[in-house]
């Protein structure tokens, strides 16, 4: 359950009108964190909103409120069983600290010193925060690309035998689920397209992850359980690291017996993962479990397979067709793949999860090209859960605004510069069709998907939607 906070003021927490709202908040969560185990709650437009004396308009207006709000990094919050009032008071404290002046350590960290475990945080970077008019403008893709890293690092860490860190690996996944949590995992879905030059197989970590997010949230799993879920789907292949990276470079193929060392991977992972006492047995299981034929697991050694083994299983092997390795897998056309396990449900994929699946990512995934019925050529940006076969298309060929990568400098530039006030143009949003309107009689679809077409030197996905990114990748596009 989310609840959006809308419009406060924080006082000193003594404040009698602040002890008597933290009071009434208290009232309410309670019974409900009681009744369905956390509550989540969104930060809009980087600044928190509550209940209060000023109305939406005048706390938007306030600029010094503004200018504390946007200093603050907390992102999203959870409230779970067992919160006291105490424990909110500790919490509206520190972020009121936070919004002042920003502390070294990170608020969460704080509160897991004072003591507060009944409220979880996911923290923005300070990269996110507000920066004015001519700050960067972050999109899923940088938070993409750091996962990424983030993971090759932990690999090498594990691979030079040093101290891994956890934290920041799970202050990505915690970023990941409550964002899909408070908006929805649509826009994660063009990040493996976007990301195709990065490391292929850090990739398909982060590309599970994100799929497990998206089906845990789907399937109804509480915000802790789709936590775990998601980092035992980022942890799954780390038994990967015993193939030795020239291996993917060689111009030969594998032998017999690398493919069979190759195969072992997934043993070694949990292995890897047993190892750390810091992290929960249960993905070690997992990692070692995840090729594994889910009827065959359910009696092999008494293992019987858990929702987190059936969500992993269906996400690695939906998202290994996209991953090109000329010697160890052939390389599927997604829609494809999709109907193969749609196919094999009941033998070798549990047929909730499946469904779940085809509701996540469509008939046509994302970033899948396209034709359409009136002749128009598009890419798929936005699944339909409700109309599986009619997605929302970008019509890149009918998109005029100009490239970013191709536009020159004007002449003169030395007077605008942030100093002088210049203000970035902003562009209009791209064509998107939504496949599901209908003709101007009602009797049928406007437009229709008339087929599949292959990427080609002029017809590059990543380069299509990298021309939009920032749009496509927002959540303002539903």
């Amino acid at each position: 359950m989310n609840i959006a906070f809308t419009n406060v003021r924080i006082y000193p927490p003594s404040h009698p009108e602040v002890m008597s709202t933290l009071v009434k908040l208290h009232n309410i969560v309670h019974p409900l964190v009681e009744e369905l185990e956390d509550i989540g709650f969104g930060f809009m437009d980087e600044m928190l909103y509550l209940e209060g004396a000023m109305s939406l308009e005048e706390t938007a207006g306030n600029q010094m409120l503004v200018d504390r709000f946007t200093k603050c990094r907390v992102k999203y919050l959870t409230f779970t069983k067992g919160i006291t009032q105490e424990d909110l008071i500790t919490f509206f404290q520190v972020l009121n600290a936070e919004a002042t002046t920003p502390a070294k350590e990170r608020p969460r960290e704080i509160l897991e010193e004072k003591g507060v475990r009944t409220i979880h945080i996911v923290e923005a970077e300070l990269a996110e925060l507000a920066g004015g008019k001519f700050a960067k403008k972050t999109t899923l893709l940088d938070w993409y690309e750091k996962a990424v890293a983030t993971y090759k690092n932990a690999v090498d860490q594990y691979r030079q035998a040093l101290p891994v860190d956890f934290k920041l690996l799970y202050r990505h996944i915690d970023d990941m689920t409550a964002t899909i949590k408070n908006k929805g995992h649509e826009p994660y879905l063009l990040l493996p397209i976007l990301g195709k030059g990065l490391d292929a197989h850090a990739c398909h970590s982060v590309n599970v992850s994100i799929l497990a997010c998206a089906l845990g949230q789907a399937y109804g799993l509480n915000t802790g359980q789709v936590n775990t879920l998601s980092i035992c789907a980022f942890l799954h292949d780390l038994g990967r690291l015993i193939i030795p990276p020239g291996w993917t470079q060689r111009e030969r193929p594998s032998t017999p017996d690398e493919r069979g060392m190759a195969r072992q991977h997934a043993v070694w992972g949990g292995l890897f993962l047993l190892c750390k006492t810091e992290l929960p047995p249960q993905m070690g299981v997992l990692a070692d479990r995840h090729h594994a034929v889910l009827p065959a697991a359910a009696v092999s050694g008494g293992y019987v397979p858990d929702v987190f083994h059936k969500i992993i299983a269906a996400a690695d092997y939906y998202d290994m067709a996209s991953v090109s390795d000329k010697y160890y897998w052939k390389k599927h056309r997604q829609d494809r793949i999709l109907h193969k396990m749609l196919n094999h449900r009941e033998k070798n994929f549990d047929p909730t999860i499946l469904k779940l699946l085809a509701n996540c990512v469509g008939f046509y995934p994302a970033g899948t090209l396209v034709r359409l019925q009136d002749g128009q050529k598009g890419i798929i940006v936005r699944s339909n859960s409700v109309h599986l076969a009619r997605p929302k298309v970008y019509l890149y060929e009918a998109d005029k605004a100009p490239d970013p990568l191709a536009e020159t400098l004007p002449a003169d530039t030395s007077a605008q510069t942030p100093e002088a006030g210049a203000i970035a143009r902003e562009e209009p949003p791209p064509p998107i069709a939504d496949l599901v309107e209908l003709n101007e009689a009602g009797t049928g679809f406007r437009n229709s998907i008339v087929s599949v077409l292959s990427p080609s030197g002029t017809r590059d996905p990543r380069k299509i939607l990298e021309r939009r990114k920032v749009f496509l990748l927002s959540h303002s596009l539903k």
